[in-house]
Order: C-alpha cells, then sequence, then structure tokens
C-alpha cells in the first residue's frame, strides 16, 4: 500500500473519507481500513474500524490491540503483517456477533 501512494504521489489524508464509502454500502455492518503510514511515521500500519449498526461496539475491538475510540468509530495501531491484522478484526467481528 505504502508503494501505491508513493506510485502515483499521494499523501495519507488521501484516504481520508475512504472508510465511510465502504460503511455506506447496503449490508456493510463493521467497514476496516488498514493504512500503511509514510515511513518514519509511527506504526507500521493504523487500523480504522467503523460500525455500521447500533449492536456493534467497535471500540472494544480496537481496544484489544491497544487502541480506542468511541463505539461506532475507534482504531489502533500495529506492526502486525495485514494477514495477521485482517483475521484478528474477523475473529473478533464473529465473536462481537455471536
Amino acid at each position: 500500500m505504502r508503494t501505491d501512494f508513493a506510485e502515483v504521489g499521494a499523501a495519507e489524508p488521501y484516504s481520508e473519507g475512504i472508510i465511510d464509502w465502504l460503511r455506506a454500502v447496503e449490508g456493510v455492518e463493521m467497514a476496516v481500513l488498514i493504512r500503511e503510514p509514510p515511513r518514519g511515521d509511527g506504526p507500521t500500519r493504523r487500523v480504522s474500524l467503523r460500525a455500521s449498526v447500533d449492536e456493534l461496539d467497535v471500540s472494544a475491538i480496537a481496544r484489544k490491540s491497544g487502541g480506542g475510540g468511541h463505539r461506532q468509530a475507534a482504531g489502533f495501531s500495529s506492526e502486525a503483517s495485514i494477514d495477521e491484522i485482517s483475521e484478528f478484526v474477523r475473529r473478533e467481528f464473529a465473536a462481537a456477533r455471536s
């Protein structure tokens, strides 16, 4: 992802709002955006979580990875791989919905 941004001359703020588009898709209960900020700008990956349903508390998921936020908008930082982050979020989402 970092290289994709570099290839087109984009900066991290260009990713603002993407998660809201994802959350707006009909049937989506939770949107997740994993970003890789430029090197030297903090953690390897930043994860944004947004809930589209009142029954889901994404801040509880974020807190399990040292993050935080609000019930419907939260996030965390991670050094884990994208696959590891994706699996963690999928597992926690399934647990929250059961």
